[in-house]
């Protein structure tokens, strides 16, 4: 799978060799009235890239899930997900028809099927707004309704926004670098990240709160009771509101600090 880090650094190189040079030799009014569009290609063992003079992205798709709900959701997909609480369970997803195909919803675990063999393709456009660079995984957007969810792990990359949050509890657990913001009211929060990914709760209203991080991931959050905080490696946990008992442990960097 093409990964962003990657579709940079190609992307980088490209315009620097190539791209750069080249539009300029073949004439800036061309570019002036065309935007250019570089495609690259990862089809296997198979890489291309080409040039199109006013190319055209091909338009989003919709795909819709059914989904009866649970207590648990897992979201193993790079993409960027909106999860809503609400009576009527479902998952819509919108982006690249090939993308959009590849995503599988059991029991609970959103992911993309890694055995797909579809070929997958980065873009640049240039034009007279300057440049762009994007991935197809880029332009997939999930919405995740459900009513009762309240555990929620992250693994890879998902940048993760939950909406209208109203239960007793609520845990996150993010493994690698993907970011969760979080909005709404719960009672406990339990927080366990590894890697560094982070965590924005300013916007939920908590009592109680258990922040364990591994790594270099950061919390911010603003609980009013009870607080547990243990730190290993350089994460950095802000609270927001000043908690009636705090007792943390760091071991490492990283640092706790109330505001």
């Amino acid at each position: 799978m093409i990964r962003n880090l990657l579709i940079i650094t190609g992307v980088g190189l490209l315009l620097a060799v190539v791209g750069i040079g080249g539009a300029l030799a073949l004439g800036g009014r061309d570019l002036a009235r065309h935007d250019w569009v570089w495609v690259l290609t990862d089809d296997g063992d198979r890489d291309s890239v080409r040039i199109e003079r006013g190319g055209r992205v091909p338009p989003d798709v919709t795909r819709t899930l059914a989904w009866d709900g649970g207590e648990r959701l897992l979201l193993d997909l790079p993409a960027e997900v909106t999860f809503i609480q609400g009576a009527d369970a479902g998952v819509t997803i919108t982006g690249p028809a090939g993308v959009v195909e590849t995503v599988r919803l059991n029991d609970g675990r959103l992911v993309m099927d890694e055995d797909d063999d579809r070929a997958e393709h980065a873009y640049v456009r240039w034009g007279r707004g300057g440049f762009r660079a994007w991935s197809d995984t880029d332009r997939v957007k999930v919405t995740v309704t459900a009513p009762s969810v309240t555990a929620f792990e992250i693994i890879g990359s998902s940048d993760v926004s939950i909406r209208d949050y109203n239960h007793p509890t609520l845990a996150l657990t993010v493994s690698g670098s993907g970011d969760v913001e979080v909005e709404g009211q719960t009672r406990s929060l339990a927080v366990e990240i590894t890697g560094s990914g982070d965590i924005d709760a300013d916007r939920l209203a908590v009592t109680d709160a258990a922040i364990d991080i591994t790594g270099s991931g950061d919390v911010r959050v603003g609980p009013t009771g009870e607080v547990k905080v243990d730190l290993s490696g350089s994460g950095d946990v802000d609270l927001t509101r000043r908690p009636g008992r705090l007792a943390q442990q760091v071991s490492g960097t990283g640092d706790v600090e109330e505001y």
